[in-house]
């Protein structure tokens, strides 16, 4: 992938896809994964240019918070966090931030780039879909819905 990314980890929020959407809207990529997500997958990621730790409402389940790992925080990648008290991040935000601040975290101190549109990262899954299948067939299950309609014309 050629675009930057900015990692927004789930930690109960209700406000993942408005924030992921607040900073595609800037132009930087993002992408929301699972809390427990380990070091290693997180490095194999192409681009990471930041980490958002997105905490909320729901990140009590079965009377136990949830966490990231300890691991994840000597990580060389900037890294803040939203409304997550357990956090051990030296910039906290209590709700989702406006957008002059998440454009300093961004830019300054992420240094990550405007450099995403649609265009583009439909270019970029189409790249990675060649280079997964190769020269070899693709078998697709076509349900006439929206993502394998979608898959279906990507894989032309």
């Amino acid at each position: 992938m050629k675009q930057d990314l900015i990692v927004i980890l789930d930690l109960g929020s209700t406000q993942n896809t408005v924030l992921a959407r607040k900073i595609r809207e800037l132009g930087v990529y993002s992408e929301i994964h699972p809390h427990d997500i380990t070091a290693e997958e997180l490095k194999a990621l192409p681009n990471v240019k930041g980490i958002i730790l997105n905490g909320g409402e729901n990140r009590v389940v079965d009377d136990k918070a949830i966490e990231i790992r300890q691991e994840l925080y000597g990580l060389d990648w900037p890294m803040i966090s939203i409304d997550y008290p357990q956090s051990q991040c030296q910039e906290k935000w209590n709700e989702l931030p406006d957008c002059d601040a998440l454009k300093k975290f961004l830019f300054e101190e992420c240094g990550a780039k405007s450099n995403w549109n649609m265009k583009n990262f439909i270019e970029d899954q189409i790249e990675i879909i060649r280079k997964q299948v190769g020269d070899k067939k693709v078998l697709l299950a076509l349900s006439g819905g929206v993502d394998s309609s979608v898959v279906a014309a990507m894989l032309i």
